[in-house]
């Protein structure tokens, strides 16, 4: 008997490559991985060529795809059964992901998992990125358990059934910061508060735990949380983990957005971000619920200084580092 198959859409942003790899470690068993990527000129060469060669040789199905395009979309989600969408960070995220439901309709996928933001189900909306998400949610959950199309061949029905994963800011956004950690100070515009942040691999874990069981989590959402910290206390950890001198220091608003934007930002991804710290910090995290994380797999999220240690501290010690954009480009 075949095993199901589960699209990640798109292989190349951060949850994605990460759900991929628990998938294939952990599951490799139960599901067959489609990854999908983007390509240049609709010539099915990947935008990305070492990672699709890496996925394949990993023994994962490679194809290329563009959720902009929806008519070239058949053979990325021809016979799945679950799908993940990493919401874009572009100004035009809210339609992307309602092609991607809309997909999943045409073409009989009845598990999907979408990310969004933490503290979407505010009844305030009060940032420009809860606006979007909150389009997203309402967008994915309004066609909750309607049927999805199924071939002709196919008896029954197959209902859609979305399930939402909501996430704070990631760890890895702290590379950063990496020239000013170089030279003993944290930058970052807390105040005397403090953030809720999360490894994006946590992020991939608990989809890939959803895309492999998908019935105890249909039409549910879920936040994935890791630490909560103080300036003094991530440059504490900083210090102790990477073993580099390390001092916090706030700085204002607009001198971080100007920094976003020196690093590789557009502008409004660059207020975003920093509009997204300030609802943090002024309290807008602080009763989510923290447990799902243990409640989909079975594990505690990694601590902020595991991260420091595993992939900070290397790159704090390099001569190069990667552009910090690229950690940011998708979700």
């Amino acid at each position: 008997m075949s095993k199901p198959v589960v699209v990640v859409f798109t292989a190349t942003s951060n949850t994605g490559y990460a759900a991929i790899t628990h998938i294939n470690t952990k599951f490799n068993d139960q599901v067959t991985i489609r990854a999908v990527v983007r390509s240049k000129n609709d010539n099915d060469i990947p935008d990305d060529k070492d990672l699709a060669d890496e996925l394949a040789e990993m023994g994962i199905e490679v194809v290329c795809g563009d959720i902009k395009k929806t008519r070239s979309l058949g053979a990325v989600f021809a016979g799945a059964t679950g799908a993940y969408f990493a919401t874009p960070t572009t100004e035009d995220r809210v339609k992307c992901v309602k092609n991607f439901v809309d997909m999943c309709f045409e073409h009989g996928v009845g598990n999907a998992v979408i990310i969004s933001m933490c503290g979407t189900d505010d009844e305030k909306q009060s940032t420009q990125y809860h606006k979007q998400f909150a389009q997203i949610e309402e967008y994915a959950m309004s066609k909750s358990g309607q049927p999805v199309k199924l071939a002709m061949a196919d008896k029954g029905k197959r209902l859609f059934c979305p399930t939402i994963i909501r996430s704070p800011p990631f760890y890895q956004n702290f590379y950063g910061s990496l020239a000013g950690i170089q030279q003993g100070m944290l930058y970052y515009p807390l105040g005397d508060s403090t953030v809720t942040h999360v490894d994006f691999n946590d992020v991939g874990k608990a989809i890939a735990h959803v895309l492999v069981n998908p019935a105890p989590h249909a039409g549910k959402s879920y936040n994935i949380v890791g630490e909560t910290q103080a300036g003094n206390s991530l440059a504490g950890a900083i210090a102790m983990k990477a073993g580099v001198p390390c001092v916090y220091q706030n700085v204002d608003d607009e001198i971080v957005v100007m920094a976003f934007e020196v690093l590789g930002l557009q502008k409004w991804l660059a207020e975003g971000n920093v509009e997204m710290l300030r609802y943090i910090r002024e309290g807008g995290l602080d009763d989510i619920e923290k447990g799902d994380f243990e409640k989909i797999t079975g594990s505690k999220p990694a601590k902020f200084g595991d991260f420091v240690k595993t992939y900070l501290k290397p790159m704090i010690a390099a001569d190069d580092h990667v552009p910090w954009a690229h950690w940011t480009r998708n979700i």
